[in-house]
């Protein structure tokens, strides 16, 4: 038996007396396309926020490849593409440059671009069908490019 790339047993969260998520578990096989529906307010983010470790359960676990979150992260194991983005489109920076923002964990501190974060944010760009749009200031993409553009950065 494999083991699974998500591996979410009994996590349970709550936001203060509001309880988001009761004794979940899921279990995902690498490679695997998996889709995750709900009503509003069901969980669905908070479940994303767990596994990602953007929250601590406070009951459960969560393992991404064997690894606790923090450590996948830490591992490049797992990107998250938030639901909505929080941008002024007019400012002047390109797709490319958002791209390369999934790099930042990458880095280091100087956030000095090595050809490695070249070549993930080319692979990640032509993976989303972005790169003849990679020079294209942000904001003049249509609203599924957009969106496109931060898979990439959560690819690269």
């Amino acid at each position: 038996m494999t083991t699974a790339a998500i591996d979410v047993k009994g996590v349970t969260v709550r936001y203060g007396d509001v309880l988001a998520l009761d004794d979940v578990s899921v279990a995902v096989r690498a490679g695997a396309v998996t889709g995750l529906i709900g009503m509003n307010g069901s969980g669905k983010s908070t479940l994303f926020k767990a596994i990602t470790g953007m929250v601590r359960p406070e009951a459960g676990s969560v393992l991404l490849n064997g690894a606790q979150p923090a450590q996948a992260r830490r591992r490049g194991l797992v990107g998250y593409v938030p639901q909505s983005e929080d941008v002024d489109w007019a400012f002047p920076v390109s797709v490319r440059d958002v791209v390369m923002m999934g790099r930042y964990g990458h880095q280091g501190a100087t956030r000095r671009v090595r050809p490695a974060d070249r070549i993930a944010v080319d692979e990640a760009l032509e993976r989303v069908e972005l790169t003849e749009y990679a020079n294209r200031q942000i904001g003049q993409l249509s609203g599924g490019q957009k969106k496109r553009a931060f898979v990439a950065r959560g690819i690269a």
